[in-house]
């Protein structure tokens, strides 16, 4: 028996429930499977992440879907796992951005002083005619960070930069590659759109 007619022979009965012949796929494509992982994998998560770990949630969803595989010819069994782990390294990256964005903020909401943030809040509710009596004030201090991660990258990283980092509007043009008109606006809009945040997390700001 060739080895096409063996992998079609063990896809057949793996589809059936037939957890050897499933084993034995795994063990068919892992080496073409673990070379397209290592060619693929972002350089921003080989740090904390092998391959093989990659491998094994493929495996995982080989093991879940194989009832729906469809032989469209030849290669299409190879192709389908390809398509399987190219979407695990995409998914790993996704995490992996998340988490190094989450991190970032996280190093530099440590960095921003208590007085930061105060002036950050006075500035999102500077035509209330009352920004030092937004009520608990404390716990809409708490709730910044909250309201930070519910912006678009453009709007929170003009904020991070002009209130939590303190740059002025020439710095953050030069920082951003943009006019210091742009940055005004930006910021002024930057600064509604988080006092919308803000507005919904409304248990912490009500009566501002």
């Amino acid at each position: 028996m060739g080895e096409r007619c063996q992998i079609d022979v063990w896809i057949e009965a793996a589809k059936g429930g037939d957890q050897s012949a499933l084993t034995k796929l795994m063990a068919a494509f892992h080496p073409q499977l673990r070379r397209r992982a290592e060619a693929r994998m972002d350089p921003t998560i080989r740090a904390d992440t092998d391959p093989d770990d990659i491998l094994q949630e493929v495996y995982v969803d080989l093991a879940r879907r194989i009832g729906r595989f469809e032989d469209r010819g030849p290669g299409s069994f190879q192709n389908w796992l390809y398509a399987i782990l190219d979407q695990k390294l995409v998914d790993a990256r996704r995490v992996a951005h998340r988490q190094k964005r989450d991190a970032d903020r996280q190093v530099m909401i440590g960095r921003a002083d208590s007085s930061s943030y105060c002036n950050l809040l006075d500035h999102i509710y500077a035509d209330s005619g009352t920004p030092s009596r937004v009520a608990r004030r404390q716990e809409a201090l708490s709730a910044l960070p909250m309201g930070l991660s519910d912006l678009s990258e453009s709007h929170r990283q003009v904020i991070e930069l002009r209130f939590l980092e303190g740059l002025s509007v020439a710095e953050v043009a030069a920082r951003l590659g943009k006019s210091e008109a742009a940055v005004v606006a930006l910021t002024k809009r930057a600064l509604e759109a988080l006092r919308q945040s803000m507005d919904r997390l409304g248990e912490f700001t009500h009566g501002v």
